[in-house]
């Protein structure tokens, strides 16, 4: 809760704000994907990220992308339970209780969620021959790019018939997931053996690729909003010469900032919890 809350709620308050400010300059911007109908119900089931539990699929204002952080929440915790919890009675009973909340639509995508973690052990575990990797990279590369570079200038959800409406939303592309997901997890698997896990990259490079990556989940989490406000701006004049890389520049810049306030202090905010609530520290394992 701690890993989600602490960037999830200032982005749904700043997105808020964003979109308030952003209609108010140019409503026609906000048309095709903002709705404000229950506005403050929405904010708070995505707020409890529930949002996409079983038949619902909300989305709290213009922040369209913030679909995907309820199937992963979900994935959290049943495999949270599943790894953490001593006894396979509660394994069980709390990992099911999990799987009711979140819905047959969530767990759909749940093997795409596991690749991960498989590609991981993977990783860790095996060791493929030169001849063995060489063929995984050279072929799940070959399977990647043919079928994401089409999709670079011309994807449309019409080429998924029912993805985003009812019964499945952002489930119903699922056949194509899991093989994109398979592909991914052999190209993983594949280039540990060139760069293992235990490899420690160091240089200005790894230093920077380090530090950009604490700032991952803050761009997921307001770089639409953030993307609709700078576009309703344009649209009425009030800044001019806006090209895309230098748009691109200022989310990029505005989601660094919002990182630092509250992304990279991530332990600080875990050992505070855990001062307040020192049982959470027993009971689950977490380290500050």
């Amino acid at each position: 809760m701690v890993r989600l809350w602490s960037v999830a709620l200032p982005a749904l308050c700043l997105g808020a704000l964003l979109d308030h400010f952003g209609k108010s300059i140019h409503p026609q911007t906000y048309g095709s994907f903002f709705s404000a109908d229950h506005l403050g119900l929405k904010y708070l089931i995505s707020g409890l990220f529930l949002h996409e539990s079983w038949f619902f699929s909300i989305r709290p204002g213009s922040n369209s992308p913030f679909w995907s952080i309820s199937y992963e929440f979900f994935y959290y915790l049943i495999f949270g339970a599943i790894a953490l919890l001593p006894s396979l009675k509660t394994k069980l009973l709390v990992g099911l209780t999990f799987c009711l909340l979140a819905g047959p639509k969530v767990l759909i995508l749940f093997p795409c969620w596991l690749v991960g973690c498989l590609s991981y052990l993977g990783c860790k575990k095996l060791r493929p021959n030169a001849l063995v990797s060489l063929s995984l990279l050279v072929s799940s590369i070959y399977f990647l790019i043919s079928t994401l570079a089409p999709r670079w200038t011309s994807w449309t959800a019409t080429n998924f018939p029912g993805l985003g409406v009812p019964p499945l939303f952002y489930s119903a592309k699922y056949l194509d997931d899991y093989t994109i997901a398979l592909a991914l997890g052999l190209l993983l698997l594949s280039l540990s053996r060139w760069f293992s896990l235990e490899m420690r990259p160091i240089g200005r490079i790894a230093s920077l690729v380090r530090t950009f990556s604490k700032c991952s989940f803050s761009l997921y989490a307001i770089h639409f909003p953030l993307m609709a406000f700078l576009s309703a701006t344009w649209a009425v004049g009030l800044i001019n010469n806006m090209s895309h890389l230098r748009a691109t520049l200022i989310v990029f810049l505005c989601c660094g900032v919002f990182a630092l306030l509250f992304e990279v202090p991530l332990k600080w905010y875990r050992s505070l919890i855990i001062r307040i609530l020192p049982f959470l520290s027993q009971k689950c394992g977490i380290r500050s």
